[in-house]
């Protein structure tokens, strides 16, 4: 394990030092092993000030695996929710309400990536559209990752628990003690990572979410939305990995995980290979692996799109610090 946090810890200066990204926060961890960096600065300018293990990032797609997956997984563990259950059980006027809610973790529904044209869109027009997209492709034959199959299922949990960002704060959250992390966050300001340069919302993002379609639908959504930190990511990723014991991840919920591998997934997350090794990216420059057989994990938090998303540099170096946590290439390309 040494060898392997010294490449990461290499990775990581060198990106610093390479403007990859302005600062970066990360934990490698262990049974035997416990290490947390916040390196770097925030950003530029104003935006110059020193990261913490406290700052706040916009988790963007990691609200997929630690929020929204996890609470379905807890929802079909007890038999609240089932695998062959379909969305339009739950979510009335949606155009395939025969997609099953496999089908959207995996996704395997057939549906299109994202909808487009949502920055001339209101809350309702984005309604629409997500209510009426038709699977372009069979369902389930295809794997293709979807940011429309995680709204659905946000309100899936919305429809079943009342509201899903109570329900993620009350039922996954809370009970594993990650105080600061949640929709909508209130804090000063300064405790927010920025992300991207958005003239049409008034330059620098700081503080609410970068993701246009969570942006309209007021900070909250089962795609993306969330806001955390190094320190809650790291209390989640260990209760993943089963180092942390905890009845908010039962071990029904790993049975599930372990028993569906298809396309390079699993249910919510993505599979480095056929083991039980997963992990999970966000569009803002977010990531978490973690490895259930050797009970290891890997948080990596930066603001790669500030302040503009064309500086691409810190996702092949993503790749290989998570090559080098898995201790092997993927088995799947991005």
């Amino acid at each position: 394990m040494q060898s392997m946090t010294q490449t990461i810890d290499e990775l990581a200066a060198a990106a610093l030092s390479d403007a990859a990204v302005p600062g970066i926060s990360y934990s490698v961890f262990g049974p035997d092993m416990n290490a947390g960096h916040a390196l770097g600065f925030q950003g530029q300018g104003a935006d110059h000030l020193p990261l913490t293990g406290a700052a706040l990032y916009d988790l963007a797609s990691l609200t997929k695996v630690v929020g929204t997956t996890t609470r379905l997984l807890q929802l079909l563990a007890a038999h609240k929710l089932h695998l062959t259950d379909t969305v339009g059980q739950y979510v009335g006027g949606c155009a395939a309400p025969e997609l099953t809610i496999e089908q959207l973790m995996l996704h395997r529904s057939g549906l299109p990536a994202d909808v487009a044209g949502t920055h001339g869109m209101n809350r309702a027009q984005l309604d629409t559209a997500v209510r009426s997209a038709q699977p372009h492709y069979t369902p389930g034959t295809v794997t293709e990752y979807s940011d429309l199959n995680y709204i659905l299922l946000g309100r899936v949990i919305a429809a079943i628990d009342g509201s899903l960002a109570a329900s993620v704060s009350s039922q996954v959250l809370r009970p594993l003690g990650m105080t600061s992390s949640g929709y909508n966050l209130q804090a000063p300001l300064a405790r927010f990572v920025p992300t991207e340069n958005r003239p049409e919302r008034g330059g620098i993002v700081r503080g609410k979410a970068h993701d246009h379609k969570a942006y309209l639908m007021g900070g909250v959504s089962g795609h993306a939305g969330l806001f955390s930190n190094l320190d809650d990511l790291t209390i989640f990723t260990r209760a993943m990995t089963g180092l942390t014991k905890t009845p908010v991840l039962p071990p029904a919920v790993f049975k599930l995980l372990a028993d569906h591998d298809v396309g390079g997934r699993t249910l919510g997350w993505r599979r480095w290979s056929h083991g039980q090794q997963y992990w999970h990216t966000g569009f803002t420059g977010t990531s978490i692996a973690f490895d259930r057989d050797k009970q290891t994990g890997f948080v990596c938090l930066t603001n790669r799109v500030y302040p503009t998303r064309t500086n691409r540099a810190f996702l092949a170096v993503r790749r290989q610090m998570l090559t080098a946590f898995f201790g092997q290439e993927s088995e799947w390309q991005d």
